[in-house]
C-alpha cells in the first residue's frame, strides 16, 4: 500500500504495477495516515465480473450500475463478445475506488500498466472535482514562484513551449506537470499543483504555487496573444477538462470551479510558432 499527498489530498493506493507507481509517486509519498481523502485499489484478473445491481445508464460499451450496498459501478465491455474489460466500483463521493482490469486486454498496444495509469488518473480527477478542484489538460511550469498552465489539444506543442521556457530561463523555471496538473483554491486564490499523472514523461514535481494565468495554445504563422472573454475562456477550459457523463453533479462542480477561475485569473489565447519569440510574447503580456 502506497500513501501519498497529491494536490493537498491524502491518497492511499494499492496498485497492480507497484514498481511503476513506486517511481511515479516517489516525490509524493508520506507515512501511513490516520485517514485518506481517496482510497484507491487496482487489481488485474483473468476474468472481470459484471457487478450485481440495477443498470441505470448504458452509453455504447459503457454501463453504470447502482449496487445494493449504495456504491456505483462503471464497466466497459468488449464490443465483440460482451466480455467485461474493466470494472470501477466507487462511492458516490469518489472517496473509495476499486478498479478491476481484465489481464489480457490489448488495444492499440496499451499494457495493463497503461490502463491502470489512465483509470487511476480518472479516479483522482473525480475525487478532486468532488472536493472543489479540477485537473486541466496542459503542460505547466512555475516561473519566479508563480504558475502558468499552457493548455491545448494533444500534439499542438504545449510541452515544446514549456521546454523553451526552461531553455530561456534555466533554473528560474520549474516544471510542475507536463500533462495533467491540478488546480485548487486556498483562501479564494487558485493554486497550481503537480501530480504524478504527467503523460508519457515523468516531468512533474510535488509542488504548489499560486496560479498566475492559463494560456491556451494554437499554432500560427506569427506569435500573438490576447486575453479571452469569460465566454471564450469557459469554452476553452471545457474542452480540456473531463467530467463524468453519468454524473451531473460532478459536471456542475467542475463548472463552479471554472467560473471561479475565470473571475480570479486572466486567461489568454496564444497563437504561436513554438519559438523563443513566443516565450517572450507571453512573458511580456503577463508582465513577468
Amino acid at each position: 500500500m502506497l500513501h501519498a499527498r497529491i494536490a493537498g489530498m491524502t491518497v492511499s493506493f494499492q496498485s497492480n504495477d507497484s514498481d511503476f507507481f513506486e517511481k511515479r509517486l516517489a516525490e509524493y509519498k508520506i507515512p501511513t495516515p490516520e485517514k485518506s481523502d481517496l482510497n484507491l485499489r487496482v487489481i488485474a484478473s483473468d476474468k472481470v465480473e459484471a457487478p450485481e445491481g440495477k443498470e441505470v445508464l448504458r452509453h455504447g460499451a459503457v454501463s453504470l450500475t447502482e449496487m445494493t450496498d449504495g456504491r456505483l459501478a462503471l464497466c466497459t465491455f468488449a464490443k465483440s463478445d460482451g466480455k467485461v474489460l474493466q470494472s470501477t466500483v466507487f462511492q458516490p463521493d469518489y472517496s473509495a475506488v476499486e478498479i478491476t482490469l481484465y489481464r489480457d486486454r490489448n488495444r492499440a498496444g496499451m499494457t495493463n500498466t497503461d490502463w491502470e495509469y489512465v483509470y487511476t488518473g480518472v479516479a483522482f480527477s473525480n475525487r478532486l472535482a468532488y472536493l472543489g478542484g479540477l485537473v486541466l489538460h496542459g503542460s505547466s511550469i512555475a516561473y519566479e514562484g508563480k504558475g502558468v498552465v499552457f493548455s491545448a489539444p494533444s500534439g499542438t506543442g504545449k510541452s515544446t513551449h514549456t521546454a523553451l521556457w526552461e531553455q530561456c530561463f534555466g533554473e528560474k523555471v520549474v516544471p510542475i506537470n507536463d500533462d495533467k496538473p491540478a488546480i485548487r483554491f486556498k483562501e479564494e486564490q487558485p493554486f497550481l499543483y503537480g501530480t504524478p499523472w504527467s503523460g508519457k514523461t515523468n516531468r512533474n514535481h510535488n509542488l504548489s504555487v499560486p496560479l498566475k494565468a492559463i494560456v491556451f495554445i494554437e499554432r500560427a504563422k506569427e506569435n500573438r496573444i490576447r486575453r479571452l472573454s469569460p465566454t471564450e475562456a469557459m469554452m476553452y477550459i471545457g474542452s480540456q477538462t473531463v467530467r463524468p457523463f453519468y454524473d451531473a453533479g460532478q459536471g456542475l462542480r467542475v463548472l463552479d470551479c471554472t467560473e471561479k477561475l475565470i473571475k480570479t485569473i486572466p486567461m489568454y489565447l496564444l497563437g504561436c510558432t513554438i519559438s523563443e519569440e513566443a516565450v517572450g510574447v507571453v512573458k511580456q503580456e503577463l508582465q513577468w
